[in-house]
């Protein structure tokens, strides 16, 4: 999965017409990241327009995009009680149930979003990764593999799709079927697309991600991403303690990303087993 910034919505994302002048204001000062002043003009538009459900999905994007899942709920709730096949709002509803660690309703969510806009289903790899923590390792591997369709070159993609297969066979399994890769340069993603592989250990992988030309802001995404999948792959071959570890070294180096958000899931998750 490449980088992508949780929350991120571009103007007209939630169909504002052009005459709806408050809710686009509203979705510019959003988009300029003045949140606050975001949320007061989408609540003037929801009072004048209390039927209108983009008015509630937006102001659930905006408070998702600001970690507050919980407070989001609602709103998406209400943007679909109003419009049942607003496609869009099932896919960030989907993402805040997972991010609240409720697997289950998130990948209800997931599969709706890929019932209603079939097109787009090739780039929910979000669902992929739903589907493996809510044991439907089969559906999560024929889901990285429709995603490989329009991402080719993603050792993440990679990476989930070995763990699902191990789950559902076996690690022998898992790496036969390895998707194989090239031209995924973010760093450490080649070394960890070898260690995958059989081809190279954990220690090299936190090795490579110690680049000395990169600025610490970089090495800081290099190292959550090593001890991230480091800890996946060490819980998929069954290094249990190793696994916690590595996960655990991974949520202190904090990124803007969706993975970030994964990596705290899993750790909550194993905290309840």
């Amino acid at each position: 999965m490449r980088i992508i910034l949780i929350g991120v919505l571009l103007l007209g994302a939630v169909g504002v017409a052009a005459d709806d002048s408050l809710l686009r204001e509203a979705e510019q000062s959003y988009a300029q990241g003045r949140h606050d002043q975001a949320i007061e003009l989408t609540d003037l538009y929801i009072a004048g327009s209390p039927k209108e459900p983009k008015g509630y999905l937006l102001r659930a994007v905006i408070r998702s995009a600001e970690s507050k899942w919980e407070d989001s709920l609602p709103d998406f709730d209400k943007a679909l009680e109003l419009n049942p096949k607003l496609v869009k709002a099932y896919q960030r509803r989907a993402i805040a149930r997972f991010m609240l660690g409720r697997i289950k309703e998130s990948v209800a969510d997931f599969d709706k979003y890929n019932q209603l806009d079939a097109e787009a289903a090739p780039q929910n790899w979000q669902r992929g990764i739903a589907l493996y923590y809510a044991g439907r390792y089969e559906d999560g591997a024929k889901q990285f593999e429709l995603h490989r369709t329009v991402n080719p070159d993603d050792v993440e993609n990679a990476a989930w799709h070995f763990l699902c297969v191990a789950r559902w066979k076996n690690v022998e399994a898992a790496r036969a079927a390895l998707i194989p890769i090239q031209g995924d340069t973010r760093i450490p993603m080649a070394k960890v697309h070898e260690m995958f592989a059989g081809k190279a250990t954990p220690e090299e992988v936190i090795a490579t991600a110690t680049a000395k030309d990169s600025i610490p802001i970089q090495i800081n995404r290099q190292y959550f991403y090593a001890h991230l999948y480091i800890g996946l792959y060490c819980e998929a071959i069954g290094k249990n303690e190793e696994a916690k570890q590595h996960l655990t070294a991974a949520v202190k180096h904090e990124v803007p990303d969706y993975m970030y958000g994964v990596a705290k899931v899993h750790l909550q998750l194993l905290d309840k087993k």
